[in-house]
């Protein structure tokens, strides 16, 4: 259903008029710290995202989608369901919008272990779907709010850590931020909440897709027989097979 228990009004939080206001999105483990370090580093921006409560449509894991049976953490629940992206906006902001969207991913193989080893790490129970739907679910549904606006943009994590000053530079372009430290000094950032010290042995196993190597091939064909391949292909990515 839509609501508008979430309203919230934006006047305070601008603070200069060149200052803009961003939402960044993406599932658990997906680069959304990375990705919010990355921009706050070089841009004069705020996020607008709400940072504790998790059934919040401005938290930035918020499970969007409409099919809510696919939400496997208790805390993630919620029950909004958003026709529109209009109807998305309309329900959490009272008057100015944000000026942009940034949508980050990772790659559905890197992400799903990721991911598992997560839930593993924090006793999480036994999920009763694949993870993988709740990856399709929820960047499909940005997806199609995208054809709808043209302030959402979707970052790939893999592109931040290989080419940081080209896509820093495509969203100053597409978005006319300001910029507060050059550009051509963006590097790999070697810290990020809920993480450990990204080494370069780290940074490797993601360029270099070593990840692959951990699938056998019946967990790569069991991944990408529920994986959604015009999600993924959408989103930049290949599908891999053994």
């Amino acid at each position: 259903m839509e609501s508008s228990k979430f309203m919230v009004p934006l006047q305070r939080n601008y603070n200069t008029m060149s200052r803009k206001k961003i939402l960044h999105f993406g599932l658990n483990r997906s680069g959304t710290n990375y990705l919010k370090q990355l921009l706050e580093r070089h841009f004069n921006v705020g996020f607008l995202n709400v940072e504790e409560e998790r059934g919040h449509p401005l938290h930035k894991h918020f499970r969007i989608y409409d099919n809510k049976e696919l939400i496997g953490r208790p805390n993630f629940m919620n029950d909004q369901v958003f026709k529109s992206f209009q109807a998305f906006e309309a329900s959490v902001f009272s008057n100015k919008k944000p000026d942009m969207y940034v949508v980050i991913s990772k790659d559905p193989y890197s992400w799903h272990l990721s991911y598992s080893r997560w839930g593993e790490k924090n006793n999480w129970p036994e999920s009763p779907h694949p993870y993988i739907l709740e990856y399709n679910e929820f960047y499909g549904k940005w997806l199609e709010f995208s054809g709808q606006t043209n302030r959402i943009v979707f970052i790939r994590y893999i592109d931040l850590l290989k080419h940081p000053r080209r896509e820093l530079k495509k969203l100053r372009d597409r978005f006319d931020l300001e910029v507060t430290k050059k550009l051509n000094s963006a590097g790999r950032i070697r810290k990020v909440p809920m993480s450990h010290r990204f080494s370069s042995k780290k940074a490797r196993y993601y360029t270099q897709q070593a990840y692959l190597d951990e699938f056998s091939r019946e967990a790569l064909a069991q991944l990408n027989m529920h994986l959604n391949r015009e999600v993924a292909g959408q989103l930049g990515y290949k599908i891999y097979e053994k």
